[in-house]
C-alpha cells in the first residue's frame, strides 16, 4: 500500500495555495515526517491548489473530528477504526487538534484518515467520492468534502497503517449521491459548494471584513474569521492581496463606519446577549430565515421575476451561487456567535468558581455538584450549548437551502 501526498513549504498558512513537493508514503515514519508540513492529496496545476487545477490523486483523506457526539462512549478511535474497516487498507494520523478543545468543543481524538485508491484524474468524481464515503460513514466530517482540500501539518502524537485486502473506493457507490440529495435539483446545480468563486472573491470577501469588523471591531477575533472565511477561495488568493483587503477595509471602517450615525461599538453592542446574537426565536427554517433576513437584507433580495438578486458591493447582480453564499457567511458568523455563547457562559461559571473539569462534564454533571444560586447558569449553558449544536447542524447543505428558499417567503 501507498499513497501520494504533496506538501507545502510552510505549516499552518491557511491562504498558502503552492504545494510543489511529491511525497510518496507507505510506511509509518513516512507518513509522519510528510504531514508535519500543510499537504494536500492530489496534484494540481502548477502545484497551484484549486479545484479547476485538479490533475490526479491515488487517496482520499476524511476528517475525523468526533464532533457527532457528547457521549466520549461514541468517539471514534484508533482501536474502533480497525473494527469499522477491518479489512480496508487506510493509514491514520492524528490531527493538530488531537486531544485538544477544538471550535467550542471539548478535548477528544481528532484525527485524518487516508484511503488509498485507484486514481481519479476527474475532480467531480472525486469529490463524489469522498461525499459518498461521508453519507455511510457520518461521523467523517461533512464540511471537507471537496477536491481542493488541505490539510494543516502536525507533529503527530499516533500514526497507523493498517493493511488490507480492499480499498474504500471498491466499497462506496458514489452513484448514491445524486440519488439520495433531498433538495431542488435546480438549486443543486447552482451550488457552490461553499467555495468563493474566481471574480467574486475580492468583493465577497471585502463585504465579510466590514461585517466582522462592525461585529468585533479591530480585534484579533476579527482578523481570525476573516482568514477562515477566506479559506473557501477557490482558487485561494494569495496572502499579499488578503492582506491588502484587510487593510483596506480597517482603513474604511476607521474612517467611515466608526463616524456613522447609530454606529453602536462592539463593545457596547456586544453586551447585552440578546440584542447582539444571531439566536433564533425557535429552532426552524422560519426562525433562520428571519435572523438571516435581518442580517442579510440589505444585500440579498428575491423576486419572482428574477430569482434571488446580491449586492456586490456596486450592483445587483442575478446570481444563485451568490446569494447561496451570503448564506454560508452568515452561518459562518453564526457559529462564531453560537461558540462565544458557550464560552461566555463558560467563563461566568468558572469566575463563580466552578472548576474546569466539571464545567467540561456538562450541565447534567453540574446540576448534581453546583449550588442552588448557580443552577440558572448551568440552564444557560444547556441554552448555549444547543444553541451550538443547531448551528452546526443547519451548516448541511440541504439546511443552507432550506434556509435561502425560507427566506423568500
Amino acid at each position: 500500500m501507498q499513497v501520494t501526498i504533496f506538501t507545502a513549504n510552510c505549516i499552518g498558512q491557511a491562504a498558502n495555495c503552492s504545494y510543489p513537493n511529491r511525497v510518496t508514503v507507505s510506511t509509518p515514519e513516512q507518513l509522519r515526517e510528510a504531514v508535519k508540513a500543510d499537504h494536500v492529496c492530489a496534484e494540481y496545476k502548477g502545484s497551484y491548489r484549486g479545484i479547476g487545477n485538479f490533475i490526479r490523486s491515488d487517496v482520499i483523506v476524511m476528517d475525523i473530528d468526533n464532533d457527532h457526539s457528547e457521549e466520549p462512549a461514541e468517539w471514534i478511535t484508533a482501536e474502533k477504526l480497525e473494527k469499522i474497516f477491518p479489512d480496508m487498507e487506510y493509514m491514520l494520523a492524528s490531527s493538530r487538534h488531537h486531544l485538544l478543545p477544538k471550535e467550542g468543543k471539548s478535548a477528544r481524538p481528532r484525527y485524518h484518515i487516508y484511503f488509498p485508491i485507484s486514481e481519479i484524474t476527474d475532480a467531480e468524481v472525486y469529490g463524489n467520492l469522498k461525499k459518498a464515503l461521508q453519507k455511510e460513514y457520518p461521523f467523517f466530517d461533512g464540511n471537507a468534502l471537496d477536491a481542493a482540500r488541505f490539510i494543516f501539518g502536525a507533529d503527530c502524537e499516533e500514526v497507523l497503517v493498517h493493511d488490507g485486502w480492499m480499498t474504500i473506493d471498491e466499497e462506496i457507490d458514489v452513484s448514491q449521491v445524486a440519488e439520495e440529495e433531498d433538495f431542488d435539483s435546480e438549486d443543486s446545480e447552482s451550488a457552490s459548494g461553499g467555495q468563493i468563486l474566481e471574480g467574486s472573491r475580492n468583493n465577497t470577501m471585502s463585504r465579510f471584513a466590514g461585517r466582522v469588523l462592525k461585529r468585533y471591531g479591530i480585534t484579533e477575533k476579527a482578523h481570525e474569521a476573516f482568514l477562515e472565511h477566506a479559506k473557501k477561495c477557490d482558487p485561494p488568493l494569495p496572502e499579499s492581496e488578503l492582506k491588502t483587503i484587510w487593510n483596506s477595509a480597517v482603513k474604511f471602517f476607521k474612517k467611515s463606519i466608526v463616524n456613522q450615525e447609530g454606529y453602536v461599538p462592539p463593545d457596547e453592542y456586544n453586551a447585552d446577549f440578546e440584542s447582539a446574537s444571531l439566536k433564533p426565536e425557535d429552532y426552524s427554517d422560519i426562525g433562520q430565515a428571519k435572523v438571516l433576513v435581518r442580517e442579510y437584507g440589505n444585500e440579498l433580495k428575491y423576486t419572482s421575476a428574477t430569482d434571488f438578486l446580491r449586492f456586490d458591493g456596486e450592483c445587483w447582480r442575478e446570481d444563485k451561487q451568490m446569494a447561496i453564499g451570503a448564506v454560508e457567511e452568515f452561518l459562518d458568523l453564526q457559529l462564531q456567535d453560537a461558540m462565544d455563547e458557550v464560552a461566555r457562559v463558560e467563563k461566568a461559571l468558572e469566575d463563580a468558581g466552578v472548576p474546569k473539569e466539571s464545567i467540561q462534564a456538562g450541565p447534567k454533571e453540574l446540576l448534581k455538584e453546583v449550588d442552588g444560586k448557580l443552577i440558572p447558569l448551568v440552564y444557560m449553558l444547556m441554552g448555549a450549548q444547543t444553541y451550538l449544536k443547531f448551528v452546526q447542524k443547519r451548516r448541511d447543505y440541504k439546511y443552507i437551502v432550506s434556509a435561502a428558499n425560507t427566506a423568500k417567503r
